[in-house]
């Protein structure tokens, strides 16, 4: 068996939903998959849990492949109200889902060993030697964060594909400690800057399992997180040399974010020119389709 954790609201669904297509495509093996969410409607009227009936849709991909797969969903509202509510980071650039898995010791269903994921993930391969992969000592292993080893440090993980030790993250409440660091201290990242400074006991792993610019030929996992890419201008001051003497071109480079999503198809297709799940996107339209 191997366990599987995601974590958000109803506005992920069509991401896990792609995440899943694409991890069952590849594995076959029986799947213990837990949904945690929870409603914040209080908060944001936008902000609502994944339901039972969008569980069971989950669900129903998980069984097409193995019959003894499942969904479990759990919803966290009420502990997360208890202690988060009055955090410095309840109001950011990202909503407060990122917070979630930072909750997963609290849940007691949650085993000992579990792959947490990102909503926005597509799987090209098989699953099972990440989630084998020996973590004894390790508070989690992840991959290094593209974007931030280069304004942050040279060693800050991204959490979003992250193989947790659940035995030995509660035992040394290490993320009990996330969460009172993201209670108390303003962060531009919160959930992963707190799991990099808390979690001493990292195991770090090939980009292959978190690759977060271009899919290569060994990527296990394609991460759609935000990426850099640099770009060039035309240095406005030159043009107007250039209309008097013919001067030298001037061009300035500067960096440009883009973060668009596996279930942005045009997106995808159009700036990223990415076509290689495309099979994965059809079946998720007629899955839409069928919610519809």
């Amino acid at each position: 068996m191997i366990n599987l954790m995601f974590c958000g609201n109803d506005k992920v669904l069509d991401g896990m939903i792609i995440s899943l297509l694409s991890i069952v495509k590849h594995c076959k093996k029986e799947l213990n998959v837990f949904v945690l969410t929870m409603d914040l409607t209080q908060i944001n009227e936008k902000y609502r849990p994944i339901t039972k009936s969008q569980a069971e849709v989950l669900d129903k991909i998980l069984k097409k492949v193995n019959n003894k797969s499942k969904i479990t969903l759990i919803d966290i509202t009420d502990i997360f109200k208890d202690e988060m509510l009055n955090s410095v980071n309840i109001n950011t650039h990202y909503t407060p889902y990122i917070l979630v898995r930072l909750f997963s010791d609290r849940v007691n269903e949650i085993p000992d060993k579990i792959l947490y994921l990102d909503s926005d993930i597509v799987v090209y391969k098989n699953i099972e030697p990440l989630y084998n992969m020996k973590i004894d000592g390790y508070d989690y292993a992840a991959c290094i964060d593209e974007i931030g080893k280069v304004f942050i440090s040279k060693d800050y993980i991204n959490s979003g594909v992250l193989l947790m030790n659940m035995k030995k993250l509660r035992q040394e409440n290490s993320l009990s400690k996330c969460r009172e660091m993201v209670i108390n201290k303003k962060m531009l990242l919160p959930d992963q800057t707190a799991l990099n400074k808390i979690c001493k006991d990292k195991k770090y792993i090939e980009r292959k399992y978190n690759e977060q610019k271009k899919r290569a030929s060994d990527t296990v996992i394609r991460h759609y997180s935000m990426t850099m890419k640099i770009m060039f201008t035309l240095d406005l001051q030159k043009r107007k040399i250039i209309k008097q003497n013919c001067s030298i071109l001037k061009f300035i480079p500067f960096l440009k974010f883009l973060n668009i999503k596996p279930w942005n198809i045009e997106g995808i297709h159009k700036i990223y020119k990415i076509h290689d799940f495309d099979d994965i996107l059809k079946e998720y339209q007629k899955i839409k389709g069928e919610i519809k």
